[in-house]
């Protein structure tokens, strides 16, 4: 454990992550590289006795708050990670048998990614895509909000969204986009052994040329009285769904 001397400045494939949750979360994953931990006093002693592996520097509260920007939850704890966002699907460990994939289209706002993470991880789903365009690299505020479960998902960011449903196809998957117009019943899905479903944005949905490329559309039945649910929220709904009834009572 050392004062703080110099910044550590980020390449354009790290950031600083900030919170308990988040940076506990990646000390914890092995595929993640923690290039260096910036504690405030009382969290250095805390981190010290838990990882004495870990480089920790000691820091105060408006180094900190310079590299994140104030009136951010950090909790008296940064680190400067790598990014664990993959390049290709092939990167990704697919299941012999049942497989289920999330694919999120048009969907930029970090905070609902990182909730939609997270819904993922609770109901076991493992792997998520999302395009290269029009959405935010992976970042400290999608940690933060993914509370952790960041470390759990595998997530591909692809150059070409239509490219990669094709591979998955190839792969034996049937690519379901989740749609207020769709004419499946989430009951109908349930049992698909491979099974991609794609999430549009709340507003936009889907983009044509994927939904063009969904074998079928499947509609979460709400309200009458409401025009539509926001993204993380149906992701929720149909993660919940597809883990079966199963996983959901352990």
């Amino acid at each position: 454990m050392k004062n703080h001397k110099k910044t550590n400045i980020p390449n354009k494939s790290q950031y600083y992550m900030y919170g308990n949750h988040a940076v506990l979360a990646a000390i914890q994953n092995k595929n993640r590289t923690i290039k260096q931990l910036y504690c405030l006093p009382k969290q250095a002693e805390e981190f010290k006795n838990k990882f004495n592996h870990l480089n920790i520097e000691i820091v105060q509260n408006d180094f900190i708050t310079k590299q994140i920007g104030k009136n951010l939850p950090h909790q008296g704890v940064i680190a400067l990670v790598d990014t664990v966002f993959k390049k290709n699907i092939e990167d990704l460990d697919f299941n012999e048998g049942k497989d289920r994939v999330a694919i999120l289209d048009q969907i930029s706002d970090p905070q609902n990614i990182g909730a939609i993470i997270r819904s993922a991880a609770a109901f076991g789903i493992t792997k998520m895509i999302l395009p290269s365009d029009n959405c935010p690299d992976e970042n400290a505020t999608i940690a933060k909000t993914a509370c952790g479960c960041l470390e759990l998902v595998q997530v591909a960011k692809v150059t070409n969204l239509k490219s990669a449903i094709e591979k998955l196809k190839k792969m034996n998957f049937w690519i379901s986009g989740l749609d207020g117009k769709g004419q499946e019943n989430m009951d109908n899905i349930i049992d698909v052994e491979k099974l991609a479903i794609i999430i549009g944005s709340e507003g936009k949905g889907m983009r044509r040329l994927t939904e063009k490329a969904c074998d079928f559309l499947v509609r979460i039945p709400i309200s009458s009285n409401v025009e539509s649910l926001n993204a993380s929220n149906a992701a929720g709904i149909i993660f919940y769904c597809l883990a079966g009834p199963k996983n959901n009572s352990e």
